[in-house]
């Protein structure tokens, strides 16, 4: 049940069926042979790449969030402003992705930026989903006060400005509980601050606070 790499063999594909696609979901579902010949029905959520964006206020140099209604959960929930990547023809997939980032930022939180810095690419699920997360900081954004959410998606977010070593410290006690690939993006910007030697000098706080939380 081995492949000649020595990993997990990859099931064999024997049907598929799309069960629901619309412009929010594509499900299917696949008939499969697994590696120890089980054959099974198998439902795959097909999604296009999502993006996330950890930003700091170029004034405050505070976290700035998004407070928005999640209805899965049915309750509003603390976030990263972010959203799904459009392919954009010339462009690679982390290329695009940035570019979704900084529009997702700007719609969301009415914040404008000129640059933003992989610090995270993940799986967002892949037992089940065939898309990837990628997650950008970013520095100086500027407040230019005005959010474009998308019409007829029902999307509204409040604008939320946090500091970022308290949010840090709230989930680490469990005191603030956010969605799992906004703490892995959260926990990745702050091992980035850490690390860097080319952080802009007024930041400098900040790296020394950081260090601090994650070194003691």
């Amino acid at each position: 049940m081995l492949d000649q790499n020595n990993r997990p063999q990859k099931w064999e594909v024997l049907d598929s069926q799309t069960r629901v696609k619309d412009r929010f979901i594509d499900v299917r579902t696949d008939k499969c042979r697994a590696a120890n010949g089980d054959i099974l029905d198998y439902h795959v959520f097909s999604y296009s790449d999502w993006v996330n964006v950890i930003p700091f206020d170029a004034t405050t140099h505070e976290l700035v969030l998004v407070d928005e209604y999640r209805h899965g959960i049915g309750e509003p929930v603390l976030g990263l402003a972010g959203g799904a990547v459009d392919k954009e023809e010339g462009l690679s997939a982390e290329q695009a992705a940035r570019a979704a980032a900084i529009r997702e930022l700007k719609e969301e939180t009415g914040h404008s930026v000129d640059a933003a810095q992989l610090v995270l690419k993940s799986m967002t699920n892949p037992a089940t989903h065939n898309n990837w997360v990628y997650s950008f900081i970013a520095f100086d954004a500027i407040d230019e006060g005005e959010t474009a959410f998308d019409p007829g998606d029902g999307e509204f977010c409040i604008t939320v400005k946090r500091d970022f070593v308290e949010v840090m410290q709230a989930i680490s006690t469990g005191a603030l509980h956010l969605q799992a690939m906004h703490v892995a993006a959260l926990w990745s910007a702050a091992s980035f601050i850490l690390k860097a030697d080319d952080l802009p000098t007024t930041y400098e706080p900040l790296h020394t606070r950081v260090r601090a939380f994650l070194l003691g």
